[in-house]
């Protein structure tokens, strides 16, 4: 951050706000207030009784009813902000680099997916001892977390596909059967990791992929009547890939949608209870990370059982319930600037310029990440949110220029 130029600040000064104002209203939520302001909250009255318990009179208390959860919250927040303030700092060049390292990433979790399934549940390849054993988990520790990450790499590997690195029609011809060949070998990985929401996000990713590859891969001399022959001939041969996984009995995602438990039924429960919760704890929220701690207080008789929810499967719900009315308005903003800005990536800028279609692919990740984070919450992992800060630089990246002509540099 200290080698930061004043240019490079002032060019990403929205998004650095944008942290900084989740840092500060994240600091907030550890800073005593007056009870005049908490007890505007609703579970104003657990902190009463709890006062009046041990006998404090003093006038102020933290919004947050688990402090230290939330101080544990706070520092999280310090790993994606290093990655941004890192990445402010590369050029162009530096920063489409970023590609070919996510897709190493996302080839070794990969990898370390099949170790594990091969190794079985008691082998040495799994990392942590919170994990879903038996299951192709890579470098994370929930399968869904895995699967979501292998299927944000459909849409970066149709970009590195169309990508130039030197210009030359040969090292492009050479991109294509490779990351061709990669794609198809995502498919069965995803597939054996028995995620339901990984295998959604991945059709998502697969359409968007093919979506990217058609906008970004502009018709040549060669290519002039076929534009979408590559897409098509890819998704045909992934759907023939998905038959061969089921064929064999590794799919075991797709044996999951149909098994007969009660998972789902628990879960709309859960939600429902929230959103009680919402209501109990409004307007401030229950503090960042708490859901555990509110939860637990408040848990309906009838969900009470032999399950340890530490997450509420539902980040988008669990973050109005922790964050409240604020939460609520930054995840409303979020949306919009999304939107907007998806809008002008895919309507008002042109594909050809290499800035732009890595927007549109950061675009596609984020509705991937963002359909995830309706049953699930890959961006409360340290990696993911990490690899989201660069996702956003990617996003932000390209801006509003007149589109290039066909004697304009790309």
């Amino acid at each position: 951050m200290f080698m930061l130029g004043r240019e490079r600040l002032q060019e990403k000064k929205s998004l650095i706000a944008s942290f900084v104002l989740i840092f500060i209203l994240t600091g907030l939520y550890l800073t005593p207030m007056p009870q005049e302001i908490t007890g505007f909250s609703r579970g104003a009255d657990d902190f009463a009784q709890i006062r009046e318990a041990v006998g404090v009179t003093d006038t102020s208390q933290l919004l947050a009813i688990s402090p230290s959860i939330a101080l544990q919250s706070l520092f999280f927040l310090f790993g994606p902000m290093a990655v941004l303030l890192f990445a402010i700092q590369l050029n162009r060049d530096e920063l489409r680099l970023t590609l070919p390292i996510i897709i190493v990433a996302g080839a070794a979790c990969g990898i370390i997916g099949v170790l594990q399934v091969v190794g079985g549940a008691d082998g040495p390849f799994y990392f942590y001892r919170i994990t879903n054993y038996g299951s192709a988990v890579g470098l994370f520790a929930n399968r869904n977390h895995a699967a979501v990450f292998l299927a944000c790499q459909f849409p970066i590997l149709a970009l590195f596909a169309v990508m130039h690195p030197v210009n030359t029609r040969r090292t492009n011809k050479a991109l294509k059967p490779i990351t061709i060949a990669i794609a198809a070998i995502l498919v069965p990985l995803i597939l054996i990791t028995g995620s339901r929401s990984g295998l959604l996000t991945a059709i998502v990713a697969l359409l968007g992929g093919a979506l990217l590859y058609a906008s970004t891969n502009h018709p040549n001399r060669e290519t002039k009547n076929r534009p979408f022959m590559a897409p098509l001939l890819a998704i045909a041969f992934v759907s023939c890939l998905v038959l061969i996984t089921i064929f064999v009995a590794r799919a075991e995602a797709i044996d999951r949608i149909f098994e007969d438990t009660n998972d789902g039924n628990s879960r709309v429960d859960y939600w429902a209870s929230s959103l009680n919760l919402f209501w109990h704890y409004f307007p401030f929220g229950s503090g960042p990370g708490s859901f555990v701690s509110a939860f637990q207080k408040n848990e309906p008789v009838t969900l009470l059982g032999r399950l340890y929810l530490n997450r509420l499967h539902n980040d988008w719900l669990e973050t109005g319930l922790t964050f409240g009315l604020a939460g609520i308005f930054l995840m409303l903003g979020g949306i919009l600037y999304y939107l907007r800005r998806s809008f002008l990536l895919w309507f008002r800028m042109d594909g050809a310029r290499s800035a732009v279609s890595r927007g549109r692919m950061a675009s596609i990740i984020f509705a991937i990440l963002g359909i995830a984070s309706l049953s699930d919450y890959p961006l409360r992992t340290p990696a993911m949110m990490g690899f989201a800060a660069l996702v956003l630089l990617w996003f932000a990246e390209a801006r509003r220029e007149p589109k290039v002509t066909a004697d304009s540099p790309g």
